[in-house]
């Protein structure tokens, strides 16, 4: 048994040097928590079990201000509300959710859909759930319409960000992108009055492989105290050489809003791993760890997590399906949605209807 132990940690640090972007390992959290793997030193994320079931293609997950955990039971067409043992405490109708955030008010705001009997069809609509108001009982609070793609069917929001001032973005994405004054992929800018203010001009729609370059939106997160953010977008088909753009709110005498974190035509950041072309196929969420700031970034179609540093440098502890098959976890299947709070990454695996836990060996 010891003879094959050391084999399998030998094959394990031969994967981490061959496939660097993947990596894992379990960890036992509490009596009521079960493990599968012991660390063998190496920082890795190691899996908490049980997941959390009974979901329906799970999408965004937010790790909220309250305390409290939710979820986009997308197919259930819910709001799942729970705590972070996994008990669901209260859930929300909305139709189709695909976007949360949670802004200083504690008020949550979701992307979701509205059913238009005038056209037989559904439409891309914001929300503000009123949770303070209601005590944080999500299934008795007030929900207002923030706004709503009426001319636009195939619109969608894809992510909600919130900025210091209780202002907040809003990802949006579609397939129409042929205008130049209106296209379907925009960052819209609201107040806190939940007021257009405008979209972002800093960012432009359209295919191509400058850093500022949008199409496709997925998500985005933003940097606590900070009006800094991380947008994602999909690079299927090659279309867009960034995957996840990084962009920083400066101010100065003559100019004041969002510019790169990170620019390749910049000398010290050619190399720069945050912004290596085509690293991304599918990136649909991303999330910020508070305290350390790191970055981390889900692929679905590459069914991983990926991480990297407050100075954009790639982490080893990134994994996927080659680190999740070989200690004999289930693979991802189509991976949406992340967040972060107490050292703990929950995912959600779509594909198999599931939200997932994984934590650091080095935080066991």
């Amino acid at each position: 048994m010891m003879s094959l132990l050391y084999f399998k940690i030998l094959c394990f640090v031969i994967l981490l040097t061959l496939f660097g972007c993947y990596s894992d390992d379990k960890y036992p959290v509490d009596q009521l928590l079960s493990t599968t793997f012991t660390s063998t030193g190496d920082t890795s994320y190691v899996e908490i079990t049980p997941s959390f079931s009974g979901f329906n293609n799970p999408t965004a997950i937010l790790a909220g201000n309250d305390q409290l955990i939710y979820v986009a039971d997308t197919d259930n067409n819910r709001l799942v509300q729970m705590n972070e043992a996994g008990i669901i405490l209260e859930t929300r109708e909305i139709l189709k959710p695909i976007a949360i955030a949670q802004d200083l008010r504690l008020d949550l705001l979701v992307g979701g859909c509205i059913f238009r009997e005038t056209i037989g069809d559904t439409i891309a609509a914001v929300f503000r759930i009123h949770l303070f108001e209601a005590n944080h009982h999500i299934s008795l609070a007030q929900i207002d319409t923030i706004w709503k793609e009426s001319a636009k069917p195939n619109r969608r929001f894809r992510g909600i960000g919130v900025l210091l001032n209780n202002q907040y973005f809003v990802v949006r994405d579609g397939p129409d992108n042929s205008s130049y004054v209106d296209p379907d992929s925009r960052l819209l800018w609201f107040d806190k009055f939940d007021k257009l203010i405008t979209p972002l001009g800093d960012l432009t729609t359209r295919a191509g492989s400058g850093i500022t370059d949008i199409l496709r939106t997925t998500g985005i997160a933003t940097f606590p105290n900070s009006n800094d953010f991380v947008l994602t977008q999909s690079s299927v088909g090659g279309i867009m050489s960034f995957g996840a753009l990084w962009l920083v709110y400066t101010k100065q005498p003559d100019f004041e809003g969002w510019l790169p974190k990170f620019d390749p035509r910049r000398p010290e950041d050619k190399y720069r791993d945050f912004i290596k072309p085509n690293r991304f196929v599918e990136a649909s969420a991303t999330a910020i760890d508070g305290s350390r700031l790191d970055i981390f970034i889900i692929d679905s179609a590459l069914d991983s997590l990926i991480k990297f540093d407050r100075r954009g440098n790639f982490k080893s502890e990134s994994f996927g399906n080659t680190a999740l098959k070989f200690l004999d976890r289930p693979e991802f299947k189509s991976p949406k949605g992340v967040t972060y709070r107490n050292k703990t990454l929950y995912i959600t695996d779509s594909g198999n209807n599931i939200v997932r836990r994984f934590r650091l060996s080095t935080d066991r």
